[in-house]
């Protein structure tokens, strides 16, 4: 974003050393951190964001996420307001009932959501589906499709494969999509396949110690090289059942052009890609057929690995991926 001079009003808590690699990381970009090391409230950081914009001027402002939408009384007029939706909240939280898992997050019907919609100039959505859905209620002229764009390099397929790996935050969809894959898929493909699992990020602490020492299975925690762990793996999988969005962990395994399996939830936005850029499955049965088709068949898990980067290619570049908001910024 050479084109534009941003700042970032931070709402998340950041302590000195996450100042400094931010700062570092994004040299470019003017920082403004709303607290230290202790998080606040919607109603704090509205507080804090009302003194913050006092006197000054942007030509944009991009909200991320809706909860933060109270702000929107104490921008000008003249400036243009866009949203970063990430997922759609009514979708989110059907989602998790179906599922029977706890929610805490904002709670909006499909109307509210749709009316604070309307109170912004542009709207940001990253998935595919939830744009087409947006769409029927509002001016698609106002719509930006935003998905997430991965690091791309195509890491090499090994003949033998033995590595299986999950990338993971400590989700609540992310946790059910890997204790039901650990409960009733897991043990079925050690029977067959001498593989190892490994689970990467902050997942690693919702398990406890007896389902960490079952057969096979090593939890890795966080990592700071996301492309080591990615490395590693010849398979890659992303059993989630619920939640709303576009899954990035799977754009991020197409990206690097290792063979995914995933679910029909996580194949959301991304169904032009079924069987050819990754596989779907959903029961115990299926993930056993998709291993089969990979584990063994060198020839075939090259492929796939090819047919994934060229489908990440050609939806997720960066080009795809921000053009559309670049223009729009621009027009502005």
């Amino acid at each position: 974003m050479d084109k534009v001079q941003i700042t970032t009003f931070f709402a998340g808590a950041a302590n000195d050393q996450d100042r400094n690699i931010i700062s570092s990381d994004f040299s470019s970009v003017k920082f403004e951190f709303a607290t230290h090391d202790l998080p606040i409230t919607f109603i704090e950081y509205k507080e804090k964001f009302k003194k913050f914009i006092q006197g000054k001027n942007f030509d944009i402002a991009i909200i991320e996420y809706i909860e933060l939408s109270n702000i929107l009384e104490y921008l000008p007029s003249s400036t243009v307001t866009m949203l970063d939706t990430h997922d759609l909240v009514f979708e989110r939280i059907k989602s998790f009932k179906k599922f029977k898992i706890a929610y805490d997050g904002i709670t909006l019907s499909k109307k509210d959501e749709l009316e604070i919609f309307q109170c912004y100039d542009y709207i940001l959505l990253i998935q595919k589906n939830d744009f087409e859905k947006v769409a029927q209620k509002i001016d698609n002229a106002r719509l930006l499709l935003v998905p997430h764009p991965p690091s791309f390099e195509m890491i090499p397929i090994r003949e033998i494969c033995r590595e299986v790996g999950y990338v993971a935050s400590p989700y609540q969809p992310n946790i059910e999509g890997l204790k039901w894959f650990i409960d009733n898929v897991w043990p079925e493909i050690l029977k067959k396949y001498n593989l190892i699992l490994n689970v990467y990020g902050y997942i690693s602490a919702s398990f406890y110690e007896p389902i960490k020492k079952t057969k096979n299975i090593i939890f890795h925690g966080f990592i700071e090289d996301l492309k080591n762990a990615y490395k590693g793996m010849d398979i890659v999988i992303n059993p989630v059942r619920c939640g709303a969005g576009l899954k990035i962990k799977n754009v991020e395994a197409l990206g690097f052009g290792i063979p995914l399996i995933t679910t029909s939830h996580g194949a959301s936005g991304m169904e032009d890609g079924v069987s050819n850029a990754f596989l779907v499955a959903d029961t115990p049965k299926e993930f056993r057929e998709a291993f089969g088709r990979i584990v063994n068949d060198f020839d075939f898990r090259s492929q796939l690995g090819k047919e994934g980067f060229e489908y990440a290619n050609m939806n997720f570049s960066k080009e795809k991926s921000y053009g559309d908001l670049l223009r729009a910024i621009i027009e502005v």
